[in-house]
Formats: structure tokens, C-alpha cells, sequence
């Protein structure tokens, strides 16, 4: 019997050096647009401005994470912090910041 797929690992292509630098370059990019406009996310109404701040911290959080190395032992821990969620978490702020 196989295991769920949130108790294996990510796959291994999220292990690599370019992956790790995709992670670094797209947080950083997310970052400094955050820091130089965060008129973006201010004009938003405050339901969707509070629910993209999570999405954004989240997701420079785990783009961070994994961009400078750090592989979490756990499964769930490494999903959570991985390249997949946080580049799915970064690309929905930049669309975000883009469209305000």
C-alpha cells in the first residue's frame, strides 16, 4: 500500500541548485516589490488585503526557506516549506500586486 501523498517527500527536482535559486530570486522579487509598493495591498479592501498578506508571507516565508537550503525532515513540514507551494503562493501575489 502506498503512502499519502503528504507523507512523502516533495519530488526530487525541488532538491536541486536551480530550484533553490528559482525559490531565492522570486522571494526576493516579491519582497522588494512588498517594500517599495505596499500601496498595492493597502488599497485593497481589508478581507482580501488580510488574506493576501498571508499568502504573501507565507509564501516569501517558504520561498526564503527553501531558497537558502533548508530541507524540513518531516514530510508535511518539507510540503508546507517546499518549492511547489511557495512558488504557487508567490506567483498568486505577484498576479496580486500586478492587477492593483
Amino acid at each position: 500500500m502506498s503512502r499519502p501523498w503528504y507523507a512523502s517527500r516533495p519530488p526530487a527536482w525541488c532538491r536541486t541548485r536551480p530550484a533553490h535559486l528559482a525559490s531565492l530570486l522570486l522571494s526576493a522579487m516579491v519582497a522588494i516589490w512588498m517594500l517599495l509598493g505596499p500601496d498595492a495591498i493597502a488599497s485593497m479592501a481589508t478581507g482580501p488585503r488580510y488574506l493576501m498578506l498571508l499568502i504573501a508571507l507565507w509564501g516569501l516565508g517558504a520561498g526564503f526557506t527553501h531558497g537558502v537550503g533548508l530541507v524540513p525532515r518531516h514530510a508535511t513540514r518539507a510540503w508546507l516549506l517546499g518549492a511547489p507551494l511557495s512558488w504557487c503562493l508567490l506567483l498568486i501575489t505577484l498576479i496580486a500586486l500586478s492587477m492593483s
